[in-house]
């Protein structure tokens, strides 16, 4: 299973965070990790940071994105900026869009879900006591533009 924040997460004292796997013997089982490299490169625990469960950091990513996704002022500021970009957007479409993201994100193929979150996304900053989401300039609207009702039947859906 690849990790959907691969080079955009980073621990509070700027250092990134490597992904980090392993796999249990008995059961097969594979752990998926983001550790910081300074505990790597130094000893477990220099970072102040723990290991992170992958699936729990990336879920909280999203949750993030998603609820950002839904805001309305968000969504509005995004509309206007995508429509004064390209006038042909149609609001109705972009909104419809941007809640069929939501409700297929589960059956885009991994490395589509990768793509749009380093579309989104510049830095995940991860602290002890919170997670900070720096998005990219225009990362929104970019998708906006992506999410025209054409391009949104062509996005990689599993089958």
């Amino acid at each position: 299973m690849p990790f959907l924040l691969k080079g955009i997460v980073f621990g509070n004292d700027g250092r990134a965070l490597s992904p980090w796997s392993t796999t249990k013997k008995k059961n097969g089982r594979q752990y998926r990790y983001y550790i910081p490299q300074r505990d790597a490169k130094e000893f477990a625990g220099a970072s102040g940071l723990p290991r992170l469960p992958a699936a729990e950091l990336e879920s909280a990513v999203l949750n993030q994105l998603r609820s950002l996704m839904r805001a309305p002022d968000i969504l509005r500021g995004v509309i206007a900026k995508a429509i004064a970009f390209d006038a042909s957007i149609d609001e109705a479409k972009v909104t419809v869009a941007m809640l069929k993201l939501d409700q297929i994100w589960d059956q885009l193929f991994p490395p589509e879900q990768t793509r749009i979150i380093k579309l989104m996304v510049e830095k995940v900053i991860v602290s002890p006591n919170d997670i900070e989401l720096r998005l990219r300039a225009n990362g929104i609207e970019r998708l906006v533009l992506e999410l025209r009702q054409p391009a949104v039947e062509g996005m990689g859906v599993a089958a």
